[in-house]
């Protein structure tokens, strides 16, 4: 399972912070895995045909998933798995671990094909949060005003499409059509990117009337 339980937890803290200074809805887009680069990883065992997969990324975030072996592997092949994906990993994105090279240990290489099977299943990108969206709605008469931004605001992809529109056009503010969206035309949003180790990797908005 992913866990990001410390990022998570202060990205959340922001959007409760930003929405209870503004009485507006707080939207924060999280770094997606593609953001920082993997600082580690170890795969060790949980059992005779399980094990764990762990990548530190330089967020200081942890990705964890557990593999399903298609048969027993003892530690000492689980620690050549561990320096083959290190090798082709480390100093990379955790979306390249797909694309970790073959190795000739076909033991090594049945544990490699149940790791990059986990790195589709476990594909992810940007996670929104959204805090104060019911303080919002006291703000707005109109109830289909209500419906269409709030339809918004439950969306996660529109959302991180909308925010990262407004940042790529170079806007801190759009109003009303400058937001590019129909149902946000009694709104007004306040962007700003964030950043992790010099680069860019999420964007903090406040929306409104």
């Amino acid at each position: 399972d992913r866990t990001h339980s410390e990022i998570e937890r202060m990205l959340a803290d922001t959007t409760r912070l930003l929405s209870g200074l503004t009485d507006y809805a707080a939207v924060v887009v999280a770094p997606g895995r593609d953001a920082t680069q993997v600082r580690s990883v170890q795969i060790v065992g949980l059992a005779p045909t399980t094990a764990l997969f762990v990548a530190v990324l330089g967020d200081g975030s942890v990705e964890k998933t557990t593999l399903d072996l298609v048969a027993e592997v003892d530690e000492s092949a689980l620690d050549a798995v561990t320096v083959h994906v290190a090798a082709n990993l480390v100093g990379h994105p955790l979306s390249a671990l797909g694309g970790v090279p073959a190795s000739p240990d076909p033991v090594v290489e049945s544990v490699l094909g149940r790791v990059r099977v986990a790195a589709v299943d476990d594909g992810a990108d940007e996670h929104v949060f959204v805090g104060g969206a019911a303080r919002m709605v006291a703000s707005f008469e109109a109830v289909e005003t209500i419906r269409s931004v709030l339809s918004i605001l439950e969306e996660q992809l529109v959302v991180v499409s909308l925010l990262r529109d407004v940042v790529d056009r170079g806007l801190n503010v759009a109003i009303g059509s400058e937001t590019g969206m129909q149902p946000l035309a009694d709104c007004a949003l306040v962007v700003a990117p964030y950043t992790v180790d010099g680069e860019q990797v999420g964007t903090v908005g406040v929306l409104g009337p």
